[in-house]
């Protein structure tokens, strides 16, 4: 029989809290983005001129309320560069003897299908045939358009996961080379995993440097986030970096359904968390050339400046600690002081 005193009950409870937890913040965030998706003020057009199309507009308001947000647009070239920009996300084009809806995949398949079930009513209303067009198409190697998506989730899951690998590992290492570590990682996994989606299942072709270039840019933030964060927060750092990186990254990055058909609260965080930087980058490289990545690509930029800053917070909690464990303690004090005591009654 073993001699080795039982771990604590109380150690064990928190270990076992964490996987828990895991599974708890894991079921919010994806029950809560995407049990139920549902439109809101989803930007609609109606085409044509104000006094004809007008009714056909406060038809769509009265009916679906806050669900969409109708506008008039003149002409049919205007509303094909409003869905190309990202103004609206569909438009619904009346006529006499039949009707059409131009939709933009490449912007969200998902909001396609809403806005066309939404032109197929007021078609159905009007008593015509309705024609769907795609004025900004999928290419037919990535059909439902979340490729982007998809590639987001093996590039997350292997960068934050190694971070940890580097961050409990290499712990006793200076943090300069966990850093360095970490540099060399998020290169190495987003080439890796490019290699992977290019030449295994033909994806990104003609847009393979952009979208390497992004990912670099993306597992480096995540990277050195997770390196730099850390000595912070020890062995929680599966339950942290799961929750920002995979629980409310996945489920806010726009890759399944748009800010518009889901939560505000998802919605908001769209606007700038690191996964919405990354998919709405890719997104608008493959499919949107018209519209700037800025936007995007600033979010992006702001990650890896936060995971500069996570790595500056890191050291100087490890320094700080190192000072403290050199400090003697109020034990060996005494015990100095003692010696020095006998030392003078001997003298």
């Amino acid at each position: 029989m073993s001699n080795q005193h039982p771990v604590p009950m109380r150690t064990v409870i928190s270990h076992v809290a964490v996987p828990i937890l895991m599974g708890l913040v894991m079921a919010v965030a994806y029950l809560g983005g995407f049990h139920k998706p549902s439109p809101h003020e989803v930007p609609l057009a109606v085409v044509g001129p104000t006094q004809q199309v007008q009714p056909i507009a406060a038809g769509l308001e009265h009916q679906l309320g806050d669900e969409v947000d109708v506008r008039i647009v003149p002409t049919v070239d205007q509303a094909t560069q409003q869905l190309r920009n990202l103004d609206i996300s569909g438009a619904y084009v009346p006529g006499k003897t039949s009707a059409e809806m131009l939709t933009a995949s490449g912007a969200s398949d998902t909001t396609r299908s809403v806005v066309g079930q939404i032109g197929s009513a007021v078609a159905l209303k009007q008593g015509v045939p309705l024609r769907t067009v795609d004025v900004a198409p999928v290419s037919d190697n990535d059909p439902a358009g979340q490729n982007g998506f998809f590639f987001l989730v093996a590039l997350t899951v292997g960068s934050y996961a190694t971070s940890i690998a580097i961050g409990a590992a290499a712990a006793s290492h200076p943090m300069r080379r966990r850093a360095a570590l970490a540099a060399v990682a998020g290169a190495l996994i987003p080439t890796l995993t490019f290699l992977v989606a290019r030449l295994g299942f033909g994806m990104f072709a003609g847009d393979s440097a952009a979208v390497w270039g992004l990912s670099v840019l993306y597992s480096e933030a995540v990277l050195l986030i997770g390196v730099g964060l850390h000595p912070l927060i020890g062995r929680f750092s599966t339950l942290v970096y799961s929750a920002v990186f995979v629980a409310l990254n996945f489920t806010t990055s726009g890759g399944v359904f748009s800010p518009a058909m889901q939560p505000a609260f998802f919605g908001w965080l769209h606007s700038f968390w690191i996964g919405s930087g990354f998919v709405e980058s890719v997104r608008r490289v493959m499919y949107l050339p018209d519209v700037s990545i800025a936007g995007p690509l600033t979010i992006l930029v702001g990650w890896f400046a936060l995971g500069l800053v996570s790595l500056a917070i890191g050291s100087a909690v490890e320094r700080r600690r190192a000072t403290v464990a050199a400090r003697p303690t109020r034990e060996e004090l005494d015990a100095a002081t003692l010696e020095e005591l006998e030392e003078d009654v001997a003298v």
